[in-house]
C-alpha cells in the first residue's frame, strides 16, 4: 500500500477544480446567488405613522374647536334671554360650557372622531387628497351617529320607552346645533389635515421612481 501511494500519489489528491470547490465551501456558493440570483430588497416606504399622528393633531383640533362652539353657542344663548332674571353673562356661560364639556356628547363624541380619523389615515396609508375628501363623509357620518348615540346615554334613554326615546333623538339631539357642530368639524378636519398627509404620501411614493 505504502509503495502504490508513493508511485501514484495523484490517485489520492483531489483535482484542481475540486479544490477551488472545497476551499470555496457554502459561503462562496452563497455569495455569488446573492449577489448575483437575489439582489437585496428594499424596504417600502410607510405614511401610517406620520399620518396617525396627524390624526390625533386633528383630533386635539376638532375637541379644542368643539369647546370653543359650545361657548359660543352658550353666549348666544344669554344674547337671546335663555338666561334667568339678574343671571349675570360670566356665569351662565361658565356654567353652560362647562355643564357641556362634562357630557357624553362632548367627550365621547371627540374620542371617537380622533379614533375613525388616525384608522382613516392608516388604511389611506400614502393615498391621495382626494381619498381623504370621499371616505372623510364616512367619518362625518359615523361622527354624527355617535353625537346622537351619545346624547341617548347622557339622557338614559333605556328608562325611557320607545316612543319617547325616538322622540328625543329626533327633537333634542338630532338637530341640536351642537351636535350639528360636530359634524361639520367632523367633515372639515379630514380634508384638511388630509391634505397635510397626502403631501407627505405623495413624497413617499415618488420615492421609488428616483431611486430607479
Amino acid at each position: 500500500m505504502n509503495e502504490t501511494n508513493s508511485e501514484r500519489p495523484e490517485f489520492f489528491k483531489p483535482a484542481p477544480e475540486e479544490e477551488v470547490a472545497l476551499g470555496l465551501g457554502f459561503a462562496g456558493v452563497n455569495e455569488s446567488s446573492t449577489t448575483e440570483d437575489a439582489p437585496a430588497l428594499q424596504a417600502v416606504p410607510s405614511n401610517r405613522t406620520t399620518g396617525a399622528l396627524v390624526a390625533l393633531l386633528g383630533g386635539v383640533v376638532f375637541t379644542v374647536l368643539y369647546a370653543l362652539s359650545a361657548w359660543g353657542y352658550s353666549a348666544a344663548a344669554w344674547l337671546y334671554g335663555d338666561s334667568s332674571e339678574g343671571t349675570q353673562a360670566a356665569d351662565f356661560i361658565q356654567d353652560r360650557t362647562l355643564a357641556f364639556l362634562t357630557t357624553p356628547v362632548f367627550w365621547l363624541t371627540s374620542i371617537a372622531f380622533t379614533l375613525y380619523f388616525v384608522i382613516l389615515a392608516v388604511l389611506i396609508n400614502k393615498g391621495h387628497w382626494r381619498t381623504f375628501v370621499l371616505w372623510g363623509l364616512v367619518v362625518a357620518i359615523l361622527t354624527y351617529a355617535t353625537a346622537i348615540g351619545a346624547g341617548l346615554l347622557t339622557v338614559r334613554a333605556w328608562t325611557l320607552t320607545f316612543s319617547q326615546a325616538i322622540e328625543f333623538m329626533w327633537h333634542g339631539i338630532a338637530f341640536n346645533p351642537l351636535v350639528l357642530v360636530a359634524v361639520v368639524l367632523s367633515r372639515e378636519i379630514p380634508i384638511w389635515f388630509g391634505g397635510w398627509i397626502a403631501v407627505k404620501g405623495r413624497k413617499l411614493r415618488d420615492v421609488p421612481e428616483v431611486a430607479e
